[in-house]
């Protein structure tokens, strides 16, 4: 039996149980950022860097532990004749399948074989993704790369809504830098997401990680500002890409006229953020990415793939 664990948002006191499970059972793991353990150097040998990978593994079945995953693979699980088994402190699923347990429950298992074939071809894609995003420096992506080297270490980061979430996940650092990922998710997560970073915040080192249209919708949060501890500070980086662009990534909407869909869906704008920080008296970095540098890395990854 070839099984995969993957790993959604945990709380902090489930990650050394969790970390000692997946090291005794040997199995490939994926490791979402929420769950604190994607940048373990102790489960490295077990983790596995690209999510494209996963569809490529041969698994039958899938051991999920936390909270509900973001990631394409697991909303395919509710179609694929794949057995899935929740561990969770939530009260349900999150899938039309599969039996909920408590983390607690954490079965005993034998170690898996390893398959080194599939490690080396997923650390060999991953090496050949660093080099598109190399060759694409103006691109969302390589931007968002970046962006996650140069945040000081220990930083509390806030992550909202779909799109940066998935990018993180896909380019961020992997070094152990002892971040704290946050995020806001859901059918309506668009909503409501500066007020609860503000919410979150606490102590000097604060990050708030959005795209365009989620400032958008929660542009008067910055009210409660003065407010905050006195303690708290914090930096706002606004992806600031003209729409919401992960609607170009859904391929049910690629049958649409473009133009229609960047009316309907995508929200396209040409608006900047630096008169409405001033208005609240707020420092903002505001990262700006070359469309077309995007489209060809997005471009190019696709191709590493096909």
């Amino acid at each position: 039996m070839s099984e995969l664990i993957l790993i959604g948002g945990l709380a902090e006191r489930h990650r050394h149980p969790v970390r000692d499970f997946c090291l005794r059972s040997n199995r490939p793991v994926y490791a979402e950022p929420l769950s604190g353990l994607r940048e373990d150097k102790q489960l490295e040998h077990l983790l596995v860097h690209n999510e494209r990978m996963l569809a490529r593994g041969g698994f039958d079945g899938v051991i999920r532990i936390g909270n509900v995953p973001t990631l394409r693979f697991w909303r395919d699980l509710d179609t694929a004749n794949i057995r899935v088994t929740h561990y969770t402190d939530l009260p349900f699923a999150g899938l039309t399948r599969g039996e909920v347990l408590p983390i607690e429950n954490l079965p005993s298992v034998e170690p898996g074989a390893r398959d080194e074939k599939f490690f080396a071809f997923d650390r060999q894609k991953a090496a050949e993704f660093a080099r598109i995003l190399d060759g694409e420096p103006r691109s969302e992506l390589s931007m968002m790369r970046a962006l996650s080297h140069q945040i000081p270490a220990n930083a509390r980061i806030y992550l909202g809504n779909s799109l940066p979430i998935r990018e993180w996940d896909l380019v961020a650092s992997r070094d152990p830098r002892g971040f704290t990922i946050e995020a806001n998710r859901g059918a309506n997560g668009i909503d409501g997401q500066l007020s609860t970073f503000f919410g979150w915040c606490q102590g000097a080192n604060n990050w708030c990680i959005v795209g365009d249209l989620t400032v958008i919708y929660d542009s008067n949060a910055p009210w409660i500002v003065p407010q905050l501890e006195r303690d708290v500070r914090f930096r706002m980086v606004i992806i600031n890409n003209g729409g919401g662009r992960i609607f170009e990534r859904v391929a049910s909407l690629r049958r649409m006229e473009p133009a229609a869909r960047e009316r309907l869906i995508e929200n396209r704008h040409g608006l900047k953020f630096d008169s409405w920080a001033k208005m609240w008296g707020m420092e903002i970095i505001e990262l700006i990415p070359d469309a077309d540098a995007s489209r060809r890395a997005w471009e190019k990854y696709d191709a590493l793939w096909a």
